[in-house]
Formats: C-alpha cells, structure tokens, sequence
C-alpha cells in the first residue's frame, strides 16, 4: 500500500496544461470570471497549487456538545435538560435574559449542579453569572459571558464614565478567576458584527479588538499578561459557508497567537474557541433545509478546531423549538464527532492549498482593520465614532443586494420555494419578567478588585431575586451617535414577509395572488422557462396559472387570458420564439392586463414588435433584482391590502378579489 497511487494511470499534467483548457473553454472570457469575489474584499481562484506539508494550525480534536437551557417553565427546562444530557449534550448554554424565567440562584441547582460546561450567553452581565454561580462550588467549568463591548454596539448605550466601561466586568472577572478558576470570565464574541452583516474580516479583527480590550482592562487590574490573556475565549459564528468557516476559525488562532507576539509573551493554545450558528441564516420556510445549514456549520467549525458547538434547532426561525428539532441539532454533532470520526484528526485542513490560502488571507485582512480599530484608539472610541457601524454597513449592503438578486440563493426561501408548504409563524413564548426596576434594599461597593461581585454573590445566594441584582448593578449610560446595531435581521427575512402576506391572503379569500403564464409555441420551446418563472414568482408568494397547452395564436391568448383569474401575465417561451409570435405582448395589454413580465435578458427587445416592446412592463432574468420586482407584483395585486382584510370572502370561486384589483 505504501506505493499504491491512485494517478499513476493518468499521464502527468501540469498547471499550463489545465490553464490551456480552461481558456479554450472560455472561448475568449478573461480568466477572472472564474474567480469568486468574496464579501471579505478579496476573490477565490478556481484552482489552488501548493505543497501539502503546512503545519497544524490547532491540536483540537473533538469539541462539546452544547444545548441551550430552554422551557416554557422552569420544570420544563429542568425536563428538556436532563434529556440532553442523557442523550449526549456534553455542555449547557444559558441564557438568562431570553429562556425559562428563571429568578433566583436556588433555581439553578440543576444547571450549576449538571456536572458539564456551562456557558453564560455572551453578553451577561455580572449580575447573571452572580446567579449561576452563588450556589455553584469551585469545581464548576464554563464561561461568565462577559462581552461588555458587544452589549454596547447591540444596545446602543455606553457607560457614561468612559475611564470606567469596564470597571464591574473587570472587577466580576478577578472575583471569578479567584473563586472559580475554571470558568473563564470574558468571551469575545462575533455576534454582533455577524447579525449586523459583517464580513468574516470584520468579525475577526471587531472580535480581536474587543478580546484585547479586555486583556489591556484585566492587565490594569493586576492580572499578568499572562493571566489576563486566559480569562478570555471567544465565540465565533460558524455559518453554512463550508470553507470559510474552516479558514476562520482557524485564523482566530493566528490572529491571537500574533497579539500575544505583539505582547511579547508566549501564545496560549488552549484557548475556548465556541462555535455557534448565527441566526442570521435561518429560514422560516421550508425550515428542514436549516438542518443542511446546521450540518455544514458544525462542520466547518470542528475542522477548523472549535472547542465547543452550538447549533440551533431547524425550526428556531419559525416556532417554538419541538423535542425532535432539540434532538436533531443535538444529533448533529454527534453523528459527525461519533460516527463521521471527525475528532480523528487535528487541524484535517493543514495542507490544503486553498484552506491555508484562505486562512492566511483571512488574518491578514483582520490584522490590517485591527490595527486600523487600535488607530482608532480601540474598539470603544471606533464603535463610538460611528466607524463600525458604517463598515458593516457596507458589508450589509452587498450582501443585501446580492440576496435580492439572487446571486445569494436561500434555498427554500428566494430559490426552490414550495407554495404547498404550511407553517405556522409564532411569536416566541413571552417571558414574564420582574418589574424593570425594583426596590432595591442593598448597595453594592464600587468595582475593585472582586468585591463589588462578591457582594452580588452574596445576596444572590441570599436568594435577591436576578431583577434586584440587575437594578442594583446598574450604571449611567449614554447614548452612542448612530444607536444600536441592527443585528436581529434574517437573510431570508425580506422574501419571507412576501411569502407571509400572500399567506395571510390565502387565508383571507382561499387563493393566493395569481400571475397568468403566457406560454408561446410548444413544449420544447416554453418548459425550461416556465419552470424557472413559476420558482420566481412562488418566492414572492405568487401562484402562477398555467394554459393547458402553449399559444401559437395571439387571439386565443387574449381569450385565455381574460378567463384566467389573473390581472398580471408573464409571457414565456425561449428566445426564438418571442420573435416568432407578434403582437402576444399588445394582445395581453388589450385583453384588460395591467401589468406584462417578460421572462428573458433585455437584448430580446430588438427582437420584438414593436407594439410588444411598448407594451412590456419589466423584464424578469436571473441575475435582476428578485426583491423589487415580487414587492412591485404583489402591490399591483394589492396583496398587503388583502392580507389585512382578516376574514374577507372572495366574491366568487374565481379569485374575485383580485379580479376587481
């Protein structure tokens, strides 16, 4: 076997030979079409040379099993939990300000006392961890969720006292690292800059910049640089693009391996490296295909040397979370840690020309707007001054128009939607919190070195309910200029409101908003088309009706037409063919249409009457902007309206009320 090679048949080849084929397939197209320009501002080759003896960038092998505590109720939660971990969670992700309306520490026992990781959500504040933690011992693993600088871009207000921004995370932190050596009290996380639009380049270097604000913040306090660096994990998003999950997640290590070259100290390898599906990728239609989303990111996130995962349940976009989804998302990672063997081997991708590539071009990137952030004088002035903000923003907006283009496809959402599909969007069950601000009958000493959280700890264990511990920890702020961060929206989120109305709309009369396929000539020449129209249209909620047989006479098209349901129509054939039929475009206009599509590039126009030119309204291509044209066809049919009009009858079993729209 150790000579055995699979190519020893095939005569050599070199890089020249395939360029040679490549442009003689190009046919004269300069070579760069080839290439994927990526929203990290730089392009993917389509082939990639290079030797195959990297080194590993990571040791990691295997990660943890996270599941979120979760419940309508607090004995629901403790239900849900003690099934995770029957059947394989190996870690806890806790969210106190969005799950089970939890209250008091008493009521943690279960999650502190699981005897398995425990991780706060990102973001929580001293007060949280005091609750998990006042009745937990010191053995206890996990993280606080300290990520002050994230809150800040998400919430839109910073400390007033800016010297201070993270005076009482720095003081929870010495506390913690004292008392539970075990859990590490900050995790630097790219949720934000994610949900907000951002690149892989922006969340790496904003993620780095707010890592090493708290590095330089613990320093301060009197931790070693050494000590100060290990309170500190990160938590990245692990999305369903496969190869740039890999290459960055292990870019974070370069990028914290480099800061601590920087700091003139040796790197720290074992750092908590946690992987989470960001929710920006979510689909609440045709949910299933989350679980093909949440395969790859789990994944992308362990070849590329995650410590921990977290996925979500595939039906988290639209409904409250079933036991079979909780298991499936579960399921995920074990399948591919205990039965794809994906644990066998440290950093898999170490030697692959295009992942080391990546990689590298990933770091570099977010090594150059890092130090661009610290020019700015950290990542707190940049959030402040309103940079950060206007670099997602670019970021967004591509990313935006390529989704409404259709050159982002979200399959089951903008792409292969399935009109048939049934869902029942729901509000997440609402969570009956204390009063915002309480009595509070205790006052907490200033941030020090551990005592303002040991006194939070104190009354928590004393069993001050969580409300009490977040008013009396509470800080003056200020609002920063531009406000928060929008980060709660969806990618497949402007199709799916198309989608939702035009259900409403079912709902309502009993049909959905109808466009008339004018399909000219035979099978041969419209079936491709036809095919493609229908998805186009289905992804803004729009049924298309379809002749039983295609037209060749442009009075029985008009014919046709008015007896359909229908007050828009799409003329579709191959592009021959509209040539060949004069007059379809004029003839729909005549017969009362008030609006024609036409399914083809815009250089079929010189082809056409030119009584058909005048009386096309748009044209319909891929590659045109998807969103504009549904959000325009479903005001033509008045679906926004008809959605609104709750409990209205159709006139007639002939979609009336589009008729008189």
């Amino acid at each position: 076997m150790e000579h055995f090679a699979l190519a020893k048949e095939f005569p050599p080849a070199s890089e020249a030979d395939w360029r040679a084929i490549v442009d003689k397939a190009l046919k004269g197209a300069p070579f760069r079409v080839l290439e994927n320009q990526l929203y990290e501002g730089f392009a993917t080759s389509p082939l990639y040379t290079g030797a195959a003896t990297s080194p590993a960038r990571h040791g990691q092998r295997g990660w943890l099993i996270v599941q979120p505590v979760a419940g309508a109720s607090l004995a629901d939660a403790e239900r849900q939990l003690a099934d995770d971990l029957a059947n394989g969670a190996t870690a806890l992700s806790l969210d106190l300000n969005n799950g089970p309306a939890i209250r008091k520490a008493a009521e943690l026992k279960a999650v502190a006392g699981a005897g398995v990781p425990v991780f706060l959500a990102p973001g929580s504040s001293p007060a949280d961890a005091a609750l998990l933690l006042a009745k937990a011992d010191k053995t206890i693993v996990g993280t606080a969720g300290f990520d002050p600088l994230t809150v800040f871009a998400m919430s839109g207000e910073v400390p007033a006292d800016r010297k201070a921004a993270l005076a009482d995370t720095v003081d929870a932190a010495l506390a913690i690292r004292e008392r539970f050596p075990l859990v590490t009290p900050f995790l630097a996380s790219s949720r934000a800059w994610n949900g907000a639009g951002g690149s892989a380049v922006d969340e790496l270097a904003l993620t780095l910049a707010a890592a090493v604000a708290y590095w330089r913040a613990l320093e301060a306090a009197g931790l070693s640089r050494e000590d100060a660096s290990r309170a500190i994990g990160f938590k990245l998003c692990a999305s369903a693009d496969l190869f740039l999950t890999i290459a960055s997640f292990r870019a974070i290590r370069l990028l914290w391996a480099r800061a601590h070259e920087a700091a003139g100290i040796a790197s720290n390898e074992h750092i908590l490296l946690y992987a989470k599906m960001p929710p920006r990728i979510l689909s609440a239609y045709d949910p299933q295909v989350n679980m093909l989303r949440a395969t790859a990111s789990v994944f992308g996130a362990a070849i590329g040397g995650a410590t921990a995962i977290e996925v979500y349940p595939f039906d988290e976009a639209a409904t409250e979370p079933t036991p079979l989804s909780r298991r499936i998302a579960r399921n995920t990672g074990l399948v591919l840690q205990s039965e794809a063997w994906l644990s066998a081997v440290a950093d898999p991708a170490a030697g692959s020309a295009y992942v080391e590539t990546l990689t590298e071009k990933l770091a570099a990137s977010a090594w150059a707007l890092f130090r661009e952030v610290e020019a700015k004088g950290g990542l707190l002035k940049a959030l402040e001054s309103g940079f950060v903000a206007e670099r997602l923003r670019q970021t967004a907006e591509k990313r935006e128009r390529a989704i409404a283009h259709r050159k982002e496809r979200i399959t089951g959402v903008s792409v292969f939607p399935n009109l048939n599909e049934k869902i029942a969007l729901e509000e997440p069950a609402a969570i009956i919190m204390e009063e915002a601000h309480p009595t509070v009958d205790f006052a907490l000493p200033a941030p020090g070195a551990g005592e303002r959280f040991a006194a939070l700890i104190s009354a928590a264990a004393r069993g001050v309910p969580l409300a009490e511990l977040h008013s009396a920890s509470r800080i003056v702020c200020d609002i920063i200029a531009g406000g928060a961060l929008d980060v709660a929206r969806r990618d497949a989120e402007p199709f799916e409101v198309l989608r939702q109305r035009a259900d409403f709309a079912l709902a309502s009369i009993g049909s959905r908003p109808p466009v008339f396929l004018a399909l000219l000539g035979s099978p041969s020449d419209y079936r491709a088309r036809s095919l493609w129209v229908q998805s186009f249209f289905a992804a803004g909620g729009i049924e298309a009706v379809l002749p039983e047989e295609g037209f060749t006479d442009v009075e029985k098209l008009a014919a046709a037409f008015k007896q359909s349901p229908a007050p828009i129509a799409c003329l579709c054939s191959s592009n021959s063919a509209y040539g060949e039929l004069k007059g379809a475009a004029a003839a729909l206009k005549r017969a009362g249409a008030s609006h024609v599509y036409l399914a083809g590039p815009a250089s079929l126009l010189a082809s056409l009457d030119p009584n058909d030119q005048t009386a096309v309204d748009r044209l319909i291509y891929e590659g045109c902007n998807a969103l504009a044209v549904l959000e325009e066809a479903q005001r033509i049919l008045r679906v926004e309206e008809l959605a609104e009009a709750a409990g209205l009858e159709a006139e007639d079993e002939n979609f009336g009320a589009f008729d008189e729209a």
